[in-house]
């Protein structure tokens, strides 16, 4: 076995110990506001530049994720083929 190996093998033992001793898998996750609005920044398509700015809330993001879906599914539903 490579010392590497050995290395990671014992990292892995150091640091699963306490985790299964304890009982805990560290601090719980953050639950974040639905109200609290969130920022990114996306660049826009074709410029190297100019980038843009979106400022929405928890909600907000799962109700446009919801209604691209819908869209998707929509468009794909009344796919219609030519030439058959």
């Amino acid at each position: 076995m490579s010392a590497y190996v050995r290395l990671m093998l014992a990292a892995v033992a150091v640091v699963g110990v306490p985790v299964a001793v304890s009982g805990q898998e560290g601090t719980p996750p953050r639950k974040e506001s639905p109200a609290k609005r969130t920022c990114e920044s996306n660049t826009e398509i074709g410029s190297r530049l100019n980038r843009v700015r979106t400022c929405r809330t928890k909600a907000e993001r799962e109700a446009m994720k919801i209604e691209a879906r819908r869209t998707v599914d929509r468009i794909q539903a009344l796919k219609v083929t030519f030439g058959k």
